[in-house]
């Protein structure tokens, strides 16, 4: 059997390196519709413009100058706010032992950790890599701009933290497993929608699995976290373990499994903001999931 922690499991890199291509052609595919929203939400807005009364187009014109100041203001406001959650003590009141103690308990495999990770941000980038993934520091925010209109002024921006597993099945038979991902974070989502402006700001988190013997097994998603509204101003932590349930039918050989959390914000007009932190300050981050086998 080949050592993967020495780097030597050749089925275990082409996984992450077809993972990896998989997340850059999401990357890809979020930015190129991005851009092409607002090319054509400013043609539309401009056409709009065209058609209005002299007296409506100058008024709108204004407006869309003065949401620079909204936006200041907003991120002032969103600073202060992160700064005081972030010294915000996380809850611990799923604390690990009562995950511990609380598996099945006929176990067929056990409890795994997972043995590598990767980090990565929807600009391209790979923020981390490695064996044996301790606590990651993770966040993603963005800031509207505008006034929204035809879906102008979105940023947008997502972060995918992998974490890979791997157990030997002992038996052809079909596996549960529980994943348990702890969370120590908070979230800032605000938006002001008005008459003439179209705004919004929201924040997400979802976890998927995927297992893989011999070919890829179907994935499993669970929303953990959706906040969002054209008018909204709501900053909280978010933190606890979160609990989603897989399975897959295996041979009795080596098996591998990718638990994925995606964490996504969205903000759209000026003053709109939208923020997920799980790196500010020591009592924020992604803590070392768990998955229990049996």
């Amino acid at each position: 059997m080949e050592n993967i922690q020495q780097g030597t499991d050749v089925v275990f890199e082409r996984l992450v390196a077809a993972r990896r291509e998989q997340v850059v052609a999401l990357q890809k595919a979020q930015s190129k519709e991005l851009a092409d929203l607002e090319t054509r939400g400013q043609s539309r807005l401009a056409s709009l413009k065209k058609t209005l009364p002299k007296e409506l187009a100058a008024y709108l014109t204004k407006q869309e100058e003065a949401e620079s100041k909204v936006a200041a203001a907003a991120l002032k406001d969103s600073e202060t706010a992160a700064a005081r959650l972030a010294e915000a003590e996380a809850s611990e009141s799923t604390a690990l032992q009562l995950v511990l103690g609380n598996g099945p308990a006929a176990a067929a495999v056990g409890w795994l950790s997972p043995y590598y990770g990767t980090l990565h941000g929807s600009d391209g980038s790979v923020y981390w890599q490695g064996y044996n993934p301790g606590n990651i520091d993770a966040s993603c925010y963005a800031n509207g701009a505008g006034s929204g209109i035809f879906g102008t002024g979105v940023g947008s921006f997502t972060v995918y933290m992998d974490w890979w597993f791997t157990f030997n099945a002992p038996e052809n038979r079909n596996y549960a497993q529980t994943v348990y991902v702890p969370f120590n974070g908070f979230y800032i989502v605000r938006a002001d929608d008005g008459w003439f402006d179209s705004k919004q700001a929201s924040v997400d988190i979802s976890l998927s699995a995927t297992g893989y013997q011999y070919n890829y097994k179907p994935t499993g998603n669970a929303n953990v976290l959706s906040v969002g509204n054209d008018n909204i101003n709501v900053n909280d932590r978010f933190d606890g373990w979160r609990t989603m349930y897989y399975s897959d039918l295996l041979g009795a050989d080596r098996a591998y499994l990718l638990v994925s959390a995606k964490l996504s914000v969205y903000a759209r007009g000026g003053g709109s903001t939208a923020q997920l932190d799980f790196a500010s300050g020591n009592a924020n981050y992604l803590g070392v999931p768990l998955v229990y086998v049996s």
